[in-house]
């Protein structure tokens, strides 16, 4: 019987022949064996899914082998590959999205200060050690940092009736004898 997925791409008129069942019997177990070899292959070709290619890509970025575990190689070198391409917001997004489990980060560039700023969900778990060597690896001068806030989606209500006394008081060149400080004073509810 001819597999499945082979009778697909067949013409009606093979599904009875013997010679082409034979064929695919015979030559099942070693598509199979290359179609492993081929995709364990295609994972060494991408770091963050490299295991003994690994060796090479420590070797194209930083010319020795890491001697650290599998994890932190791969973060170091997609850190490296970072530094290679600059600071440009896509991958300061890029570094707060690896940082994250929960790829739930929000970038923020804050002008004024000069920081940039990761604001994340409180419970997805942010690796800050991580965010924060990466950007500081390709930081220029212009930017003071990096801050990092976790927020939470639970928005809190408060409902209470608050008494504020508003006071003004008299300048100093206002004051004659015998005045009280105090020039006017009201209480306001909110």
């Amino acid at each position: 019987m001819i597999p499945e997925k082979y009778r697909k791409m067949l013409p009606p008129y093979w599904y009875e022949n013997r010679v082409a069942e034979y064929h695919f019997e015979g030559a099942a177990t070693p598509v199979e064996y290359y179609a492993e070899k081929r995709n364990d292959l295609r994972q060494q070709l991408f770091p963050l899914s490299a295991t003994w290619g690994l060796d090479y890509w420590d070797w194209t970025y930083f010319g020795k082998k890491q001697s650290s575990s599998l994890e932190q190689r791969r973060k170091n070198i997609q850190q490296q590959h970072w530094a290679y391409l600059g600071f440009a917001p896509e991958v300061l997004r890029a570094i707060g999205i690896a940082s994250s489990e929960g790829k739930r980060v929000e970038m923020i560039e804050d002008y004024p200060t000069k920081l940039i700023r990761y604001v994340y969900p409180i419970h997805d778990r942010f690796d800050i050690r991580h965010a924060v060597t990466a950007v500081e690896k390709i930081r220029p001068v212009h930017c003071n940092g990096v801050g990092v806030e976790p927020t939470t989606d639970t928005i809190i209500e408060l409902i209470d009736q608050v008494l504020i006394g508003l006071k003004r008081y008299h300048m100093v060149k206002e004051f004659r004898v015998g005045m009280t400080p105090i020039k006017q004073m009201e209480e306001v509810v909110i």
